[in-house]
């Protein structure tokens, strides 16, 4: 008897053996397997964890990687997953900030960008303070096809912006560029009651912010996303802006946009504050009977899963269908509706800018003394030494403006 349990223990922890060995094996064959971007991803089994893998170019500061995204990507103990993806690869310029997610997320560092392509499903170029360069930060992604998400804002320039899209729309590869007030569902709500409104009018926003380059922007895009189906029907592009403000480093002031339309123009407002009651608002006045209201509540509940969480759900499904939620033409719109803003407060006299008005400028780096806010002190931001550093790693040059 004693026998025949040596026997049954001794085959069990052979079986057991051999498993772990064949686990192994089939771990080393998936890392050794390359992915091709432009495929769908398709999983084996609707009974598999199987998530989408992401690799992630920017710095620890002046990014949502650092606090938020991470962690719905690379949940620890103490958060449940909140996404289908993961983050396996990170490309960082300082070395501590490499260290820094390999510690906290369990990302790994590659010493080229390129050394992710083909092992990844997407990629996120997150780096507030590398938005000059982001247009290089991309690129050897989107040549490669693999689907591209550049955080807002997008771009210093529109001439490198154009760059940006242009490098996706010769690729064929699905580029998006984001806020996450966007993907909300007031903006849902908006565009479809606008299609039965005959005429619009005019509108009033607010958003909440701290300064305009890191949070002012969010209220461009709120609003952007709300009109966009009716600007692709010639019913608003913007084409001028001015922004009031005594300083747009801090909250307080009022953007005005120009709309051309149809019917000649329109005209609306955003106003910047911080502590209003809700993220965002916007009324759309339409010729009678209609207006047309969206919100973000202030502390709307679960505001991490409604709110925070929308676009990355949106970003996922770009990585996974390798189709974007949008065009070149809305990245170059939203770029253009800020970059207007800006300059108007910087050179204008807080006098209207045309977009014309935009071609040959570009906007000054985030820096220590650009920015004021106490969400983003600046004081971590890239040198220009650093930037041109960025740039010739990703096959470019960074002049300063």
């Amino acid at each position: 008897m004693s026998g025949r349990r040596t026997f049954i223990r001794n085959t069990a922890a052979g079986i057991a053996a051999a498993a772990v060995a064949g686990g192994a094996k089939e771990i080393r064959a998936a890392e050794e397997q390359t992915i091709d971007p432009r495929k769908p991803f398709r999983r084996t089994s609707r009974y598999k964890s199987e998530l989408v893998t992401i690799g992630m170019v920017g710095g620890r500061h002046g990014t949502h990687t650092n606090g938020i995204w991470g962690q719905n990507w690379n949940p620890d103990d103490t958060h449940i997953r909140t996404t289908g993806m993961n983050g396996r690869y990170v490309w960082c310029l300082r070395d501590e900030d490499k260290q820094y997610y390999r510690d906290k997320y369990g990302f790994e560092p590659v010493k080229n960008p390129e050394d992710m392509i083909g092992y990844v499903d997407g990629v996120v170029v997150d780096d507030f303070y590398a938005t000059p360069v982001n247009h290089l930060m991309a690129k050897p992604f989107l040549e490669a096809g693999v689907p591209t998400f550049v955080n807002r804002p997008c771009s210093t320039s529109m001439a490198k912006a154009r760059m940006l899209t242009d490098t996706a729309d010769k690729h064929g590869t699905p580029l998006m560029c984001g806020s996450t007030w966007e993907y909300t569902e007031s903006c849902g709500d908006v565009r479809s009651s606008l299609r039965d409104v005959k005429e619009i009018k005019g509108y009033v926003a607010h958003n909440s912010m701290s300064d305009y380059y890191t949070h002012g922007v969010h209220g461009i895009y709120y609003i952007y996303s709300c009109l966009k189906d009716e600007i692709k029907k010639g019913r608003g592009k913007a084409v001028t802006a001015s922004y009031i403000t005594r300083d747009w480093r801090k909250p307080g002031g009022c953007i005005t946009f120009e709309h051309e339309c149809p019917e000649g123009f329109y005209y609306g407002s955003l106003h910047e504050p911080s502590g209003a009651n809700g993220n965002a608002y916007i009324r759309v006045f339409g010729s009678r009977p209609f207006d047309v209201e969206g919100k973000i509540p202030g502390a709307p509940g679960y505001f991490r899963y409604n709110t925070w969480n929308a676009m990355q759900l949106v970003i996922q499904e770009m990585f996974e269908t390798k189709k974007s939620p949008e065009e070149s033409f809305d990245i170059l719109e939203k770029t253009a509706m800020f970059l207007m803003a800006f300059k108007s407060v910087l050179h204008n006299n807080c006098g209207p800018v045309r977009r014309e008005e935009l071609e040959g400028w570009e906007l000054v780096p985030p820096s220590d003394k650009l920015l004021a806010s106490n969400s983003e002190s600046g004081n971590t931001a890239y040198t220009v030494d650093e930037l041109k550093q960025i740039a010739r790693v990703f096959g470019g040059d960074y002049v300063e403006p």
